[in-house]
């Protein structure tokens, strides 16, 4: 007969709580990093605050206290789990704090950002268990969402700007309003019926600010608070999640429709301004990415939510039935049989021969 070892105690959970966030302290506040600026050096958590007062980065503020909510939401569960460390958390821990240590030498802050997250990883799984990382497993990833990952700036930013340009003008076409496209800028198209050179009607250019790399990134996030929240099973919130970069350039589709007819309507100085000082019309058109997005999410959401066994079942029975509904009626038989010998009503209109 085997038994099992004894819990640890609430002493030795925190020791081991202590002894991790301890670790993590040192690696993030404590020893200064790589910045990818020559012999400049900072450390990681004086750095990607810095970064976080950026537009496209700003949402970041919310991960960390997202994060502590989704594991004070789990505390119940955590409660009941027990703890038994993994001497597998030793290989992503070694790696991480290799990793970490590449990072520093080749002044990489990106590779030192991924060492210390297996570094986590490694933590939870070495002082408690596999089941406390697979209950753990989504606050643990919500963390990438805290790191600005400048690099993909520069890997998608021309790449969308080309992308919403490539939509917007087949979408003005199709609406009835000549368009034509040069690099990321959207033009009217000439007309020389009546001398109308390009570009003079409208003129857009889609900036970065309009490339839709800002909202990708915060809509992301959203999306995956609402799968995580909201859908079942998990490869429903995997489908949703993908989503997001859909909605994020539908969103910002939207935006740039909308800022060309206000310059059709109002002119440019109304509806863009400029860079340093776009109009108050080209701000507000900022928030439509957001409703437009925030809007697809839900409808998406929801679909995925239905039961289409259920809804397949429901249309069937519903087309079984199309030919009762549309099917001619049989007139109602009359009330009694006609005799040949029955007498005229006294309402009857006369015959032709008696009115003379």
């Amino acid at each position: 007969m085997t038994t099992q070892p004894p819990p640890p105690s609430r002493l030795s959970l925190g020791l081991a709580i202590a002894a991790l966030a301890g670790v993590l302290t040192v690696l993030i506040a404590g020893l200064p990093y790589a910045t990818g600026y020559g012999e400049a050096r900072t450390t990681i958590l004086a750095y990607t605050t810095n970064l976080w007062k950026l537009d496209e980065w700003q949402h970041c503020w919310m991960v960390l206290p997202i994060c502590a909510y989704l594991v004070w939401s789990k505390r119940d569960e955590l409660a009941q789990l027990p703890v038994r460390g993994a001497l597998s958390g030793a290989l992503p821990l070694a790696l991480g704090l290799g990793l970490y240590w590449v990072g520093y030498r080749v002044d990489n802050y990106f590779i030192g950002l991924g060492g210390l997250m297996l570094v986590l990883a490694g933590g939870i799984l070495w002082f408690f268990g596999w089941r406390w990382m697979r209950s753990l497993a989504f606050p643990w990833a919500f963390l990438f969402f805290a790191m600005p990952l400048l690099f993909l700036e520069s890997m998608l930013a021309f790449r969308l700007r080309l992308l919403m340009s490539d939509v917007s003008v087949v979408l003005l076409n199709l609406v009835g309003v000549p368009t034509v496209q040069e690099g990321t800028a959207i033009l009217s198209a000439a007309n020389p019926l009546i001398h109308v050179a390009k570009g003079t009607q409208f003129s857009v250019d889609v900036a970065d600010p309009c490339s839709g790399i800002r909202s990708l990134f915060a809509l992301t996030m959203v999306t995956a608070l609402y799968a995580y929240f909201v859908i079942r099973p998990l490869w429903k919130q995997w489908l949703l999640f993908a989503c997001s970069i859909a909605l994020a350039i539908a969103g910002n589709v939207a935006r740039i429709l909308m800022l060309t007819f206000g310059t059709l309507a109002f002119g440019a100085p109304f509806a863009i301004g400029s860079l340093e000082h776009p109009s108050v019309f080209h701000m507000i058109a900022g928030y439509l990415v957001f409703i437009v997005a925030l809007g697809g999410l839900l409808i998406a959401g929801n679909l995925l939510m239905l039961d289409w066994l259920e809804v397949r079942h429901t249309l069937r029975r519903a087309l079984t039935q199309l030919p009762g509904v549309f099917a001619r009626k049989p007139s109602s038989p009359p009330a009694g049989p006609i005799r040949p010998d029955a007498p005229a009503r006294e309402n009857a209109p006369a015959r032709l021969e008696d009115a003379y």
